[in-house]
């Protein structure tokens, strides 16, 4: 059985890793917007900026992979979901108050959150997993093309992405706040905040 202490561990490094992904995708999203609305301007310096968006739709896939892997030897979304499965007593009411004891307002949040939903955690298990074609798409893009030279893609005669979909990243991420959110509650009744984040120092740059 895993502890509490390791399981805390588990969470907070794959909330680290979705955090980041977000993080580097959010500025690519208000980037591309920026560039849009200030196509003159960005156009006097292309390359820089094609590189610049290159760079954080890279960093968010690298995160989001890691987040999504399937390699039994590494930790990610998928494996969590499994380790709480199989370490369900961790999640006992008794277990959840002994964690909270110094919270006043325990015994609300628990009742507000509910005992741990064996149904949902199967439905989370299986999203994690390449049974989610959204998931098996972007482990597609993975294995193929971002983390390896994949010998099938040198000689191909159309181009990788005109045949596979691009990995839904937006939604990946969303999901993956969404499922550590929720057994987060079911740990300790906590939840993580994705930060607030004010653009203005991207926005300076085209305004002077």
């Amino acid at each position: 059985m895993d502890t509490p202490e390791k399981f805390r561990a588990y969470l907070r490094k794959l909330w680290d890793e979705v955090y980041w992904a977000n993080f580097h995708y959010e500025i690519l999203i208000e980037l591309s917007r920026l560039c849009e609305e200030n196509k003159q301007t960005a156009n006097l310096s292309a390359v820089f900026w094609t590189y610049t968006l290159r760079a954080h739709y890279q960093t968010a896939m690298v995160y989001l992979h890691r987040i999504y892997d399937q390699n039994k030897e590494s930790f990610n979304l998928h494996r969590f979901l499994l380790t709480v499965r199989e370490n369900r007593e961790m999640f006992d009411s008794a277990n959840v108050r002994q964690r909270r004891q110094s919270d006043p307002h325990v015994e609300s949040l628990m009742q507000a959150i509910g005992q741990l939903d064996l149904v949902q955690l199967d439905r989370d298990i299986r999203f994690s997993s390449n049974e989610n074609e959204k998931v098996k798409t972007l482990n597609l893009w993975r294995d193929r093309v971002n983390f390896h030279n994949d010998e099938r893609e040198l000689f191909r005669q159309n181009r990788f992405e005109d045949e596979h979909p691009l990995p839904d990243v937006g939604l990946l991420i969303d999901k993956g706040f969404e499922i550590l959110n929720r057994y987060s509650q079911y740990f300790d009744t906590t939840i993580y905040s994705k930060g607030c984040r004010d653009w203005k120092d991207m926005k300076f740059v085209f305004e002077h």
